[in-house]
């Protein structure tokens, strides 16, 4: 009896833990990928988010602008508000089993030629910081001198999370690789060729963003690669 009052105990208590790890949102994508012609002076790239609980909660976003050109700006409208550029967290409420949409607006107001940015979205439920999603912007330019247009976002790196290195899939379109750290840092810079091994060798753990660039070295996919 003793063993299998033990045996229930830690079955509740698992369940318990899992209840407790269980997601309370969703977002309807991690990854977001904009044109952004300097002529149109703000750009928007648009996430929905949605409580899957029947209670309030309480979700806090940080955003990171890993790269921007010189002169452009980025601000965030959540569920409530819209924000000046200089705010860089702020949390929001939301009702039981709403969605709603968060917009990440791209600021191109002296119409730079060329401007693009990476900019990172994290979003956290208050009451459990470990309930968070990261979703990545990319606003790249669609400028070119053949008139080429960009490259499909479907190259995925694998296997991720990783200890060694990465291969890329699809990546026929791939010419440079620029590996960024989440302060926007370029640690690493890598020339693609098919079936390549992307070496981590050197680089602590954690977590970096991979910049595609094309053959015009225009990047127009951005992917994250965790290191373990």
């Amino acid at each position: 009896m003793k063993c299998i009052a033990t045996s229930l105990a830690l079955l509740f208590l698992s369940a318990s833990g899992l209840l407790e790890a269980q997601t309370t949102f969703s977002v309807s994508a991690t990854e977001v990928w904009k044109i952004a012609p300097h002529h149109e002076q703000d750009v928007e790239g648009h996430i929905t988010i949605t409580n899957l609980t029947n209670q309030m909660q309480t979700i806090r976003w940080t955003r990171t602008e890993v790269s921007i050109t010189p002169g452009c700006y980025s601000q965030v409208c959540d569920l409530n508000l819209c924000y000046t550029p200089p705010v860089s967290t702020k949390t929001f409420e939301m009702q039981p089993n709403q969605s709603g949409t968060i917009i990440m607006h791209f600021l191109n107001y002296d119409t730079i030629l060329g401007a693009e940015a990476v900019i990172r979205l994290k979003l956290n439920n208050e009451a459990q910081p470990a309930d968070s999603t990261v979703v990545t912007f990319l606003f790249t330019s669609p400028l070119s001198s053949t008139g080429q247009a960009l490259p499909p976002a479907v190259v995925r790196a694998y296997p991720n999370p990783t200890t060694d290195g990465f291969w890329l899939a699809n990546a026929e379109d791939v010419r440079t690789v620029r590996m960024l750290a989440l302060d926007g840092r370029e640690v690493a810079r890598f020339p693609s060729m098919p079936g390549h091994y992307y070496s981590l060798a050197g680089q602590p753990k954690g977590t970096y963003l991979l910049v595609l660039e094309d053959a015009q070295q225009r990047p127009f996919q951005v992917l994250e690669v965790m290191r373990k």
